[in-house]
């Protein structure tokens, strides 16, 4: 029998099933995750897996991701890592909520995202870096509870001290004694330009530091502050004799006691003279402010900018003082001035932001070169170890000496030859510097000679101090002497890495353009 309906009715039904259809799509928009945020879940989710994490102001997007491009392909220094840029921004807007009227609502939305990425997320952050200076992320502040030690006598007391390690602090899990879970760094910069060229130098020493030229004969430059100046200079003696016969790697250094220069009129100018010596590590053991290491003035923010440059060579700073401190918002400070130098300065700082207690600090930066010498790792996971190993053997009370030590720079960077042999051992091929430039410096043209021990595939490139390929070029070549023409006359002075890679071989020199 057919069945008839009314047109009412059938305007119904199908009204009821348009209603039905529509409750449907709803709920598999609610439920299911379209194929877009699968790609990109919520802060939220805990299927967020990232262990290199980038958190920066949308403004530097565009600066960041060659780097986390970089750190997410293994190379010839470090693993891959999988990376996740996250922004400031994004951050904002999903824990809103979560710092309402907190006196650090900034921080404390930044902080309650990283607690969520370390307690919740499938694959935690092992490493994780802020991008900006802390008028662009602000620095994480605790009072103090010795505010009659905080600062040196010739500087404005304060009675809180930024501690970015307080981010990696899970406040899912907190009290004073917690340990940090991951490493954490800060690169500073106030823009674009600053950004780049900080991330540049992180490249370029940790891929090209070998060949750039520094002096590997002493390894680092120390300086020591006149006031107490037998304290640190035993200190640092210490150190060495640690390095030399418990981790069986000596650090070869030269020695500059200021006591000793304290009356010379050219006592500052000797200090700068130090730290351009084309060492890889620069040390200063003494007491210090933000804008001057100690009493005497021996270095001030203004000597770093106006005075200091490496042609090129950025060095690793460990500063055994007091109050470097990153977070200020008029000028940098000493240790974020080195650290935005354009021609060398230094690619990494690692500097207590507040008091300092000198027994303490010369026990952890020991462990710190322990852990580096030895077990060769990139430079958070040194500091992250290094810490854990002083809090398992009892804090000084009653602060944390230790969580002021902050990094200025990417926890991720592994330094070159890992500062211990000549040849990195996560190298499959050696590299060597048979590769001879001509004319150095070099005006329009240079003519790179080398020698090929097989037939093959043959990679040329030359890259600049921040870290780009200004050019490039692949070939088939033959084995035998060879000799390849490469233009500089378009390219900007300053030192080019030049590198040869074949299958079996690594060759790089360093080529100065000079117009």
């Amino acid at each position: 029998m057919a069945h008839h309906f009314s047109p009412f009715f059938s305007r119904s039904l199908k009204r009821s099933w348009i209603l039905v259809w529509a409750l449907v799509m709803l709920f598999q928009t609610l439920i299911v995750p379209s194929e877009t945020s699968a790609q990109t879940p919520s802060l939220l989710s805990q299927s967020n897996r990232a262990q290199y994490l980038i958190i920066t102001p949308s403004q530097f997007l565009a600066d960041v991701q060659p780097h986390a491009q970089w750190r997410s392909q293994t190379t010839w220094t470090h693993p891959a890592m999988l990376t996740r840029i996250v922004t400031v921004e994004e951050i904002n807007r999903t824990f809103a909520d979560s710092a309402q009227n907190h006196p650090q609502s900034q921080a404390e939305r930044i902080r309650t995202f990283i607690s969520v990425a370390l307690q919740f997320w499938e694959q935690k952050p092992t490493h994780i870096m802020l991008v900006g200076s802390t008028n662009l992320i602000p620095a994480y502040r605790l009072p103090v509870t010795i505010p009659l030690l905080l600062t040196p006598t010739y500087f404005n007391r304060e009675d809180s001290i930024p501690m970015d390690e307080w981010y990696v602090v899970n406040k899912y899990r907190e009290t004073f004694l917690t340990r940090p879970q991951a490493a954490i760094g800060r690169i500073p910069g106030r823009n674009s330009t600053e950004i780049r060229r900080v991330l540049g130098k992180v490249r370029l020493f940790e891929e090209s530091g070998n060949t750039i030229g520094f002096d590997l004969s002493t390894r680092a430059s120390v300086i020591i502050d006149a006031q107490d100046s037998d304290t640190f200079e035993n200190q640092f003696l210490n150190l060495s004799d640690f390095l030399r016969y418990n981790v069986r790697t000596p650090l070869p250094s030269d020695i500059l006691n200021y006591a000793n220069i304290l009356r010379e009129p050219d006592a500052r100018r000797q200090v700068i003279r130090a730290m351009s010596s084309s060492k890889p590590i620069v040390m200063y053991y003494g007491h210090g402010a933000p804008e001057e290491w100690s009493r005497y003035g021996i270095l001030r923010t203004d000597d770093v900018g106006n005075s200091l440059a490496r042609n090129g060579k950025p060095f690793m700073m460990v500063t055994i003082g007091c109050s470097q401190n990153y977070d200020m918002p008029r000028v940098p400070s000493i240790v974020e001035a080195l650290m935005l130098l354009e021609n060398g300065g230094s690619v990494m700082t690692l500097a207590s932001s507040g008091y300092s207690s000198y027994p303490e600090n010369n026990w952890f930066v020991r462990l710190f070169y322990q852990e580096l010498f030895s077990k060769r790792v990139d430079v958070g996971t040194a500091i992250l170890t290094a810490k854990n190993l002083c809090y398992e053997n009892g804090l000084p009370p009653p602060d944390n000496f230790f969580r002021r030590i902050a990094l200025l720079g990417d926890p991720a960077m592994v330094p070159f030859s890992r500062l211990a042999t000549s040849v990195s051992d996560n190298n499959n091929y050696p590299e060597t510097s048979d590769l001879t430039l001509s004319p150095n410096p070099a005006q329009t043209q240079a003519t790179m000679r080398y020698a090929l021990s097989a037939a093959g595939n043959v990679r040329v490139e030359m890259v600049n101090a921040l870290g780009q390929v200004v050019f490039a070029r692949q070939e088939t070549q033959s084995a035998g002497e060879q000799s390849l023409p490469v233009p500089t006359e378009s390219l900007a002075n300053g030192m080019y890495v030049c590198r040869i890679i074949t299958a079996t071989q690594r060759l790089s020199a360093v080529l100065n353009v000079q117009h």
